[in-house]
């Protein structure tokens, strides 16, 4: 294996005159990888442009009667591909591909995870070109967290950031980054598609909302820029996204294609905002594009496989990543599409004919253009490289171009790529992961990140401090499942002796009004779990089936909850724990409103249920004093029209 990776460093070597922090125009992204470009075929240059999953591959099976490759929802085979199976090796040595793209379903254990790295590399070392592979995947922290958790340690996410940049700035923005980029170089990834620059300022966003800073432009841009910078010191590709902006809207992107309503006036100071200053101040190596529409930044329309006009989606409009990204704010790195087996976009166009359509457009990778998860899957990407390369022959695509995208992706790997990390004795590479994932300070980072960013969302009233004293004997925790409230029962146990029962939603209720305790506090998790959270479309049909009660019965139990508790003289305490504005419903019931933007935790080794934000609340809980964390967004309790605040519904 040793003297194959040698090859392929000598391979990228060809590369080396490239200039260490980029090139500044089409002629330089060019000459600085010459030799190993004009060394590819068109079809070898057609592959690097490509970045596929394998999260899924049942090898021994067939695809079930009525299951379709490129329907999201239909999730066909649930084997995770934890060592990679000889048939995808093959793929990958076979056409050349440029990427792969893990998910947590891929992520056991650092020592898997290196080994299977290790191995898709060597069989990127065995195609023709030799030329190794971006390894991508989504660690953002908080929501989107692909690593285990149990070995690596795990950070609330950007809006839980955002909540502590009033008192510390950019210090938890660039120490987090810093730690993931190490947690992902030892492991061998070399792309990370973070952070998110969407700037939330839609309350009813589904799929952004606690994966943005803040509802601020300019928030999101100083904690984004230094974000981008620690992952690029630390030698991990920053990806900056959802150009040009998914933060206001109403619809996920899996599910459907989100429409924004912006003026360009609107569009240039909010969404593009953030962009432009990461741009200029850190260099971010990729950026990722939104499949949403924003007729602001371009009303025009194709037509999609049902043969319906539709306004075009940012992801395939050539306004908005070539006018816009590239001529205008002068984006000098790679552009990168977002799953394009999402349904904002394989729901109106096939997959063969969007590669196309953003490769027109401007994008130098596509991601996940096709799925690979039965034996008669393994030559659909040979397809799509077929229908590009016919598109480049018959001039639908023009050849400067794709050479231009793929002297691009090429500099990219020369800037990213270790090859120092490939040709590393094994045990000694599963060695130093199992170190720098054990380190400590990690954690205690983790856990100062999730003590500042807790929040008052409003004002308590007074003589409320401490929630839990000398005097509490009970307290009642009312958790959305058993997993949080096994959570909370483990940190209140460490800060309290007050007995501690939790309650399950569907009998609540009828427990709070028999026996109140000195204490109830209702934790809720709104927005639910979306596809992005588990990992991509095929989860959506495992989050429909899975047995949950309805929303608004939810906050019927949480309000009849707290009310009753308070009839019988106990304190009530609401925590939201994803995105806060639901906290207004619930103004007038609760004495204590926190936010913690998180709610992630894991079984350690005596099979207890732990994490930093539960012990942030728990301290909180008996602290006289209020958590210094400031709401990035803002939270307006509904109010009657005489002054007093309305009951929420």
């Amino acid at each position: 294996m040793k003297s194959q990776l040698c090859l392929l460093a000598s391979i990228f070597s060809l590369c080396a005159l490239m200039a260490a922090a980029g090139c500044s125009d089409a002629t330089e992204q060019q000459a600085a990888v010459r030799p190993a470009l004009e060394s590819l075929s068109l079809r070898e240059k057609i592959a690097q442009k490509l970045m596929l999953d394998i999260r899924y591959y049942c090898a021994d099976a067939e695809r079930p009667q009525g299951g379709a490759a490129d329907t999201w929802g239909i999730r066909d085979c649930d084997q995770a591909v934890t060592q990679l199976p000889p048939a995808l090796a093959d793929v990958i040595r076979r056409t050349g591909v440029g990427g792969i793209i893990l998910f947590a379903d891929n992520l056991q254990s650092s020592a898997q995870i290196v080994q299977l790295n290790r191995d898709l590399q060597l069989a990127a070392s065995s195609s023709r070109a030799g030329i190794p592979l971006l390894i991508g995947v989504d660690q953002e922290g908080g929501r989107v967290n692909r690593l285990p958790r149990d070995e690596a340690a795990a950070f609330a996410g950007n809006m839980a950031i955002g909540a502590t940049q009033a008192v510390h700035g950019e210090r938890f923005a660039t120490a987090t980054a810093e730690v993931m980029a190490e947690q992902l170089s030892v492991l061998g990834f070399n792309v990370n598609f973070a952070p998110t620059l969407d700037v939330n300022s839609n309350p009813d966003n589904p799929v952004i909302n606690v994966r943005s800073y803040s509802e601020s432009p300019q928030v999101v841009a100083d904690l984004g820029a230094a974000s981008v910078t620690a992952f690029q010191r630390k030698g991990v590709a920053a990806t900056v996204k959802h150009f040009p902006g998914h933060g206001d809207t109403s619809v996920d992107s899996h599910t459907g294609l989100p429409r924004v309503e912006r003026s360009l006036e609107s569009a240039r100071s909010v969404d593009l905002l953030p962009f432009a200053e990461v741009f200029e101040r850190s260099r971010p190596a990729l950026t990722m594009t939104a499949h949403i529409q924003y007729p602001a930044l371009d009303n025009s329309t194709m037509l999609s496989k049902s043969g319906e006009d539709v306004v075009v989606p940012a992801t395939l409009s050539r306004k908005i990543l070539t006018d816009l990204l590239r001529e205008k704010m002068g984006y000098e790195g790679v552009i990168v599409t977002d799953a394009l087996d999402m349904a904002g976009i394989s729901n109106y166009f096939s997959a063969d004919e969007a590669v196309v359509h953003t490769f027109a457009a401007g994008a130098d990778i596509a991601l996940m253009p096709v799925k690979i998860r039965f034996p008669e899957d393994l030559t659909r990407l040979d397809g799509v490289i077929d229908r590009v390369e016919t598109a480049v022959l018959e001039g639908e695509l023009a050849l400067p171009e794709i050479e231009l995208s793929t002297a691009r992706v090429l500099n990219l790997k020369q800037r990213f790529v270790s090859t120092q990390w490939m040709q590393q004795d094994q045990r000694a590479a599963v060695a130093d992961a199992r170190r720098l994932l054990a380190t400590p300070a990690h954690r205690v980072l983790a856990s100062e990140l999730s003590t500042a960013a807790l929040t008052s969302i409003f004002q308590p009233l007074t003589g409320q401090l401490p929630i839990i004293s000398d005097s509490t004997q009970t307290v009642q925790v009312l958790a959305p499942s058993a997993a949080v409230g096994a959570a909370f029962k483990v940190a209140l146990s460490e800060v309290t002796r007050a007995k501690i029962e939790v309650l399950d939603p569907r009998g609540a209720i009828e427990t709070i009004s028999a026996h109140a305790a000195d204490l109830l506090i209702v934790a809720s998790i709104v927005p639910a779990e979306s596809a992005v959270e588990l990992g991509g479309v095929e989860d959506l049909a495992r989050l429909k089936a899975a047995p949950k009660l309805p929303l608004d019965t939810l906050y019927r139990i949480y309000r009849q909850g707290l009310q009753a508790a308070r009839e019988q003289g106990g304190k009530t305490v609401f925590v939201s724990m994803r995105s806060p504005y639901e906290a207004a419903r619930f103004a007038d019931v609760a004495d204590v409103h926190l936010a913690s933007f998180d709610y992630k935790a894991f079984i350690d080794v005596n099979r207890e249920m732990h994490g930093p934000v539960y012990r942030a609340l728990a301290s909180a809980l008996v602290s006289s004093t209020l958590p210094q964390g400031e709401l990035p967004v803002t939270v307006r309790p509904p109010v009657k029209a005489d002054g007093a605040l309305a009951s929420g519904k």
